[in-house]
């Protein structure tokens, strides 16, 4: 009875065995590379108020920031808001002046290109325009949670 069993043991391993698929090697998927864009805000005074915010890249990112990197604010897909690069305390933070109606309350997205790379990254909704508010400061950067668009 014993060796019936091992027989059969024996027989439903190798069953499992060859039905198994052979690991198919897959290729990382190569990210976009995007040109480089030419976010500009409107100045028509159509957007007579602001808010402020101050961001820091993930720390994947941030290391590699370079004076020619690009970061912006959206809402509804309309660029709001050109970041600027600020050296504080050896951090590349990006401050940035979002235009907005006084009564708005629409979601903001940020997205960031790397002139590096050419890569282009994009939050999701992080804050909601606020008249005359203020999102992070040089002291304390909002640090944007980005994923690569690909």
């Amino acid at each position: 009875m014993k060796k019936i069993l091992a027989a059969i043991y024996i027989l439903l391993m190798l069953g499992v065995a060859g039905c198994s698929k052979s690991p198919v090697e897959t290729k990382p998927t190569e990210a976009t590379k995007f040109p480089e864009p030419n976010w500009k805000v409107d100045e028509t005074g159509k957007y007579p108020v602001t808010m402020t915010a101050v961001f820091n890249l993930p720390v994947t990112l941030a290391g590699s920031v370079q004076e020619n990197d690009k970061l912006a604010a959206f809402i509804n897909d309309e660029c709001r808001g050109v970041g600027v690069i600020v050296k504080v305390n050896d951090q590349n933070l990006f401050f940035v002046l979002i235009q907005g109606l006084p009564e708005e309350t629409n979601n903001i997205i940020i997205k960031y290109y790397s002139n590096k790379t050419s890569y282009m990254y994009q939050s999701q909704p992080i804050l909601t325009f606020l008249a005359d508010g203020n999102y992070g400061t040089a002291e304390n950067p909002k640090i944007v949670e980005l994923t690569q668009l690909k």
